[in-house]
């Protein structure tokens, strides 16, 4: 009488085989962490801000590395190097000239010279960052990337740099805090390889 019972039972426990199979294969003690740690960021992954030229040619993934008189930035690979190019809003200095609240323009004042108003030899002096330091100068609509030789930085008797709150203009006199510094090695036209103005899209 209890023959039919214990058949059925069988039956069911060989039907049930394929999904407990199923499923000891993905666990992720047999080998499949990687797939789970996929699926895992794939639901909590945040969405990536990226930069955009006038033209709407990706430029690169947008870096929150703020510091003064710049928002953001991004890396950029010139010539082999990797280098990090600042940006900033579009508008004027101050507390009663506004802001863009959605273009930028490069900007990312490093640079100081040897001689006065921003005569003679450039260096750059450097604030922070894992890249080749880098810093640029804007010259009306114009905007110049300035990478540094691959050397170590010396001190340089500065005379005049660009003006950190200002970076159309000039400041006679070191900048503060900075005494060591790297010659230039290359200049890039940042306006013409990636046009003004840039937004900020996914």
């Amino acid at each position: 009488m209890y023959r039919r019972p214990l058949v059925s039972f069988v039956l069911f426990l060989i039907a049930c085989m394929p999904a407990v199979h199923a499923m000891a294969h993905d666990w992720p003690g047999n080998g499949n962490r990687h797939r789970w740690d996929e699926e895992e960021r794939s639901h909590h992954s945040a969405p990536k801000a990226r930069l955009y030229d006038a033209r709407g040619t990706l430029v690169g993934d947008v870096l929150y590395v703020s510091g003064l008189n710049y928002d953001g930035g991004v890396a950029l690979k010139i010539n082999g190097v990797f280098v990090f190019a600042g940006f900033a809003r579009i508008g004027g200095f101050g507390q009663t000239q506004p802001l863009s609240n959605s273009e930028f323009a490069w900007q990312y004042p490093r640079l100081a010279y040897s001689g006065d108003n921003c005569t003679g030899t450039p260096y750059i002096y450097y604030e922070r960052g894992a890249y080749r330091p880098s810093a640029i100068a804007r010259k009306g609509n114009s905007a110049s990337l300035y990478i540094a030789q691959d050397t170590q930085s010396r001190i340089i008797g500065f005379a005049s740099r660009v003006n950190p709150l200002s970076p159309a203009s000039c400041t006679n006199g070191p900048p503060l805090f900075a005494s060591r510094a790297w010659p230039v090695e290359t200049i890039v036209d940042l306006t013409q390889r990636y046009p003004e103005p840039l937004r900020i899209g996914e």
